[in-house]
């Protein structure tokens, strides 16, 4: 851990210059004494640091000397630059991102703005304080095996306590969320972070001795046993935006100019909410005890509007 701080403060002091001791102990969050051994080390590598007096002074590197870039190229941090950015927000004060953001930052300083043609934006609208709070709760339990208790909000919009072993969080399909070994299903889940409120982290618990691939396999045979294989008809007027929502993979292109899709859905009424986002481009095929549900669900919705 020293060998890191020492190399962040390194990186720090190359990019602003003039640092009090102050500062540095308040970023590492570590005392004074640790500082001004920190810096006393660094010296004693043969790295030329200075210190100024007084008001406005600090600790500096000599005009001479430059902190080559032994991390990443100008392509790498450019690429990454824009999550960085965001994931500062998210994540807020963490050692290991914010050595990451400094050596980011050290290739970065030298690029002349060529990052600013990456934007990314990972938070949720609806949600934006909230998240930020959870990730911070989600990393302290991954990072202290602690539980983690909250209420989510299930596939019939039901909300339900539950009690999970934090294993990873993760962003996908434009969503973050906490895979967890749930201690009410007895099994590892995939919580979507927009459905979970009242987070809260518990007690230490023993980690369980599954790999990473394993528990990604076991989501998914649950996923599998919860879904169901639908095939699709759409009109060829919405045809060439259907890989914004299905693989390639799973799109067929008919002789009649409409196309297929066979995909595989978890079965809950999202699904029939999804299928309706299309309007009358999209024809459920199969299966047909689905196509049923459809023409209840939409008589139901009429009564809304029929009064």
């Amino acid at each position: 851990m020293r060998v890191n701080r020492l190399l962040s403060m390194l990186l720090i002091l190359s990019q602003k210059g003039m640092v009090t001791g102050k500062e540095l102990a308040d970023h590492f969050e570590v005392s004074l004494r640790t500082i001004y051994r920190d810096i006393e080390k660094i010296g004693e590598a043969g790295i030329p640091i200075a210190s100024l007096g007084g008001r406005g002074g600090g600790y500096y590197l000599m005009e001479h000397y430059q902190v080559d870039n032994l991390f990443l190229n100008k392509e790498e941090a450019n690429l990454f630059l824009a999550v960085v950015n965001d994931l500062d927000f998210l994540f807020g004060k963490n050692e290991a991102f914010n050595d990451v953001l400094l050596k980011l930052g050290h290739t970065w300083k030298r690029d002349g703005g060529a990052a600013d043609k990456w934007s990314v934006d990972m938070s949720h609208f609806s949600m934006e304080e909230e998240l930020r709070e959870y990730l911070l709760l989600m990393n302290r339990a991954i990072t202290e095996n602690r539980l983690l208790h909250f209420d989510y909000i299930n596939r019939n919009m039901d909300a339900a306590s539950r009690v999970a072993e934090p294993v990873q969080i993760a962003f996908t399909s434009g969503h973050w969320f906490l895979v967890a070994f749930c201690r009410v299903r007895n099994q590892y889940r995939r919580f979507k972070l927009v459905r979970m409120r009242n987070l809260t982290i518990g007690e230490v618990f023993a980690k369980r001795a599954a790999s990473r691939e394993e528990i990604a396999k076991t989501i998914e045979a649950s996923y599998q046993e919860r879904g169901v294989t639908v095939t699709l008809r759409f009109s060829s007027r919405i045809g060439e935006q259907l890989t914004e929502y299905f693989s390639k993979e799973s799109i067929t292109k008919g002789t009649d100019s409409q196309y297929i899709v066979v995909k595989s859905f978890p079965y809950e009424e999202g699904l029939l909410k999804f299928i309706l986002g299309f309007g009358k481009d999209c024809e459920i095929v199969e299966p047909q005890s689905l196509r049923e549900e459809l023409k209840e669900y939409v008589r139901e919705l009429l009564l809304s509007y029929n009064g």
